[in-house]
Formats: structure tokens, C-alpha cells, sequence
């Protein structure tokens, strides 16, 4: 929004144009703020682990894998966490590097050892890859089939 200031050299004027001048540096900074949170909490999400809140890095996270109305966090350091939210909760909240490869799975792409015969490696687990699921991790993998 602009906003009109005449100079007539009047001091009253430049008060009025500094005060809006800080205004705006407020509002600024304020903007900063909400993108520096936002960028944030895109990289962390933070899951129940019996009595406590956990904290896990997006990156920390190998697959999650669909157990009913539960979900398997498998991590690369400590045991998997046992979440009460859903695959497809999950599907929406972990962007980027993350792509649904089944109906019971997800994984992380940056933590993919090969693929080979509809199977995906990950640190000693194999993980199946469904047909209608192929072409999306293909495009995310910025393959052919």
C-alpha cells in the first residue's frame, strides 16, 4: 500500500515520514519472522513416543510404513515410533524428498540404497513399489519407465 506525503520542509512532515517509515520496517520484519517459522516447521514434524513429544528431523526419517489407523516412523538412528496419525497425514505434512511408493508405505528419496524388481533397498529393508504408484516416484526420481 503506498501511501502520499508531500514535503513542504515542515518537520512535522518528516516526523509523519520516519513514523511510517518504521511502520513498515515492523511489518517487515514481521513477515520475516513468519517465513523464518515456516521454513522451520517444514523440516521438523513432532510425533507422541509414549509419554513424551518427540522431535524428528525430516531428513532422520528412512520410510514410514502403514499399520491400520497407525504408522511405523522408521528413523536412521534409534527404534521406529508407532504414530496414531494416518499414512495420508503424513503423505500431506512431509514434502520434497518424500513420495507415497505404496499403499502402506512411504519413503524418503534421499535415503533410497537401489531399485531393483518393483523393490525398493533402504538400509537393509525392502520395500515394494505398487503399479500405480511407479510412475509418481519415477517423476519425483526424474526417471523414464
Amino acid at each position: 500500500m503506498l501511501k502520499c506525503i508531500i514535503l513542504d520542509g515542515d518537520i512535522a512532515t518528516l516526523n509523519e515520514l520516519m513514523e511510517y517509515l518504521e511502520k513498515v520496517n515492523r511489518s517487515l520484519t514481521e513477515v520475516n519472522s513468519l517465513f523464518t517459522a515456516n521454513k522451520f516447521s517444514n523440516q521438523s514434524i513432532f510425533l507422541r513416543d509414549g509419554n513424551r513429544i518427540v522431535r524428528i528431523n525430516q531428513e532422520d526419517i528412512l520410510y514410514l510404513e502403514g499399520y491400520g489407523d497407525y504408522v511405523k516412523v522408521h528413523r536412521t538412528e534409534g527404534k521406529p515410533i508407532l504414530s496414531q496419525l494416518t499414512l495420508k497425514h503424513f503423505e500431506e505434512c512431509l514434502e520434497g524428498v518424500f513420495c507415497r511408493v505404496h499403499r502402506s508405505y512411504i519413503v524418503s528419496l534421499s535415503h533410497i540404497n537401489y531399485i531393483e524388481h518393483k523393490r525398493i533397498r533402504i538400509e537393509g529393508a525392502t520395500i515394494p513399489i505398487s503399479d500405480s504408484y511407479m510412475p509418481i516416484l519415477m517423476s519425483k526420481l526424474h526417471m523414464q519407465i
